[in-house]
């Protein structure tokens, strides 16, 4: 006899061997104890769940020779009949490729036939969200009043797809993912049953990959028994999956937390020479911070944790040092970076993007912020050229008032975030974004910023001018710029281009200047050209 896949040959046969759908078994087992069985079942959820497989164990209990039984006997030529799939009583019609109104015409004209062997005539249509709307408008009158004998399972991934006069006459069952424990304790059983060697982690590893389906778990367990012999390692799932080893992302982890760009770009280097699955390895990495996230947040976060001892131990090394903010920073970034490779030929390129970003150290604190505004301000004076003279001391005027911003910055600082404030904006207040983009910064006159509209504009810069939105902006612009500026909307025609220059030149720069000199405890000589 050929070879037989291990999720076939372990296929439930009882609804006692059905994993993870217990609400699902203990449901039907006493609706057939009790006799109050439906005329149309609807079996939904996502693959692998066991959906096809419980509308067989159903249609075994419901015509097993010595039933209707809570669990059929698998011993019957009924039920035999049934499991190998040669039983003119149940009939598993895909479809995916029988959808069309012919198809169910004919099968319409089939269910007023009685069964010739059981006590039902059951059919059991797979992937029903498939049919077309004619189909299904040709499938109405019979699921809705079936002759005594016929029942109808159908079964679908999309529920959503199937018409809400189909959904109201069935009984729907939501079929779950199923739990990482349960899949790994089914593995545990296929393992030990063939004779074969695995460890723990290999397992875990499996049955995480799996997502909540079983038939995916047996596959890849299938493979990997392939790949290794009599002994499944954890090196060998990886192989087999295209993942990476745990201390492969401890390495990316620990060179992002010390902030090693170079050392994060050569092991997606590697990565990609290796030929592992940049995708995969976005999102293994994205669960490795959700993991360190809750060691650090949970006291005894050991069951919420999939890892090895050894792997927990290391992990609670490394969360105290990350924080909780920088690594939900890290999830944010990573996270974002798995969806846009959804639609992108360029996958490599964007973990690389995620990698600098992630490892660029961020300013810690507003002294970091002030020393990079001071740096900024060095240049523009010393691009405009401060001169010492030798005679005494003048005093001059000061435009700086007390309530000036207690962080420095010139409208060209502005200028380069303004992109980064709209983006912002964006997300605090998308209306105030729309009406904002019009205008644009023109200068910084003591602590308001002067925005410019074009003139016809009005009705953006009313808006804009709004409390609400004022507001919104201006927490925006002191986020991004550390500076605390009132915004003052202008028309073009009021700016002039000369005064532009001599407010570039004159009370911006003269007020610059004077900043400067009391952050660095100087005084103001004589400003030239």
């Amino acid at each position: 006899m050929s070879y037989v896949a291990l999720y076939r040959e372990w296929r439930p046969q009882q609804f006692s061997a059905i994993v993870g759908q217990e609400h699902i078994s203990r449901t039907l087992q006493n609706a057939i104890k009790t006799g109050r069985i439906a005329h149309a079942y609807l079996f939904c959820g996502p693959r692998g769940t066991g959906k096809t497989s419980t509308a067989k164990v159903l249609a075994k209990a419901l015509n097993c020779q010595t039933g209707p039984q809570v669990e059929p006997c698998n011993k019957c030529e009924n039920c035999k009949a049934v499991t190998d799939g040669n039983s003119m009583d149940v009939l598993e019609i895909d479809a995916a490729s029988n959808r069309g109104i012919d198809e169910i015409r004919d099968l319409r004209e089939k269910v007023k036939f009685a069964p010739t062997e059981g006590k039902f005539r059951i059919y059991i249509i797979d992937e029903v969200h498939m049919l077309t709307t004619e189909a299904f408008n040709a499938l109405l009158k019979t699921l809705e009043e079936p002759p005594a004998h016929v029942i109808f399972v159908l079964a679908t991934t999309e529920p959503h797809k199937i018409p809400l006069t189909i959904l109201s006459r069935c009984q729907r069952f939501d079929f779950r993912r199923i739990s990482v424990m349960d899949i790994a304790a089914r593995l545990r059983t296929v393992v030990n049953d063939l004779g074969v060697e695995t460890d723990e982690e290999a397992i875990g590893l499996i049955a995480r990959a799996a997502e909540g389906g079983m038939r995916d778990a047996l596959s890849v367990l299938d493979q990997c028994i392939s790949f290794g012999g009599r002994r499944v390692a954890l090196e060998d799932v990886n192989n087999v999956l295209g993942t990476v080893n745990t201390d492969f992302l401890f390495q990316m982890a620990e060179g992002l937390n010390n902030h090693d760009v170079t050392g994060g770009l050569k092991l997606v280097d590697t990565l990609v020479r290796e030929g592992k699955d940049v995708r995969q390895f976005t999102k293994d990495l994205t669960e490795f911070f959700r993991n360190l996230l809750l060691i650090e947040v949970c006291q005894d976060a050991g069951e919420l944790v999939p890892v090895s001892e050894e792997g927990l131990k290391r992990m609670r090394n490394l969360a105290p040092q990350l924080g909780r903010k920088r690594i939900m920073s890290l999830i944010e970034i990573f996270t974002s970076s798995e969806r846009e490779m959804k639609w992108t030929s360029q996958p490599r390129l964007i973990l690389e993007l995620a990698v600098i970003r992630a490892g660029e150290k961020p300013f810690s604190n507003e002294y970091d912020i002030l020393l990079d505004r001071i740096t900024r301000i060095e240049k523009v004076v010393a691009g405009k050229g401060v001169l010492a003279a030798d005679t005494g001391k003048p005093e001059m005027e000061s435009d700086l008032d007390n309530d000036s911003p207690g962080i420095l910055v010139d409208t060209q600082t502005v200028k380069e975030c303004w992109q980064e404030i709209l983006e912002r904006i964006k997300k605090v207040r998308m209306s105030a974004r729309a009406f904002l983009i019009e205008g644009a910064p023109f200068e910084i006159e003591k602590d308001h910023l002067i925005l410019s509209f074009p003139q016809g504009y009005g009705f953006h810069k009313e808006k804009v001018e709004q409390p609400e939105n004022r507001n919104a902006i201006e927490k925006v612009i002191k986020e991004v710029t550390g500076a605390d500026l009132r915004i003052k909307c202008k028309f073009e025609t009021e700016l002039s281009i000369s005064e532009t220059g001599s407010s570039e030149t004159g009370s911006s720069e003269k007020a610059l200047v004077e900043k400067a000199a009391t952050l660095f405890g100087g005084d103001v000589i004589e400003i030239k050209d």
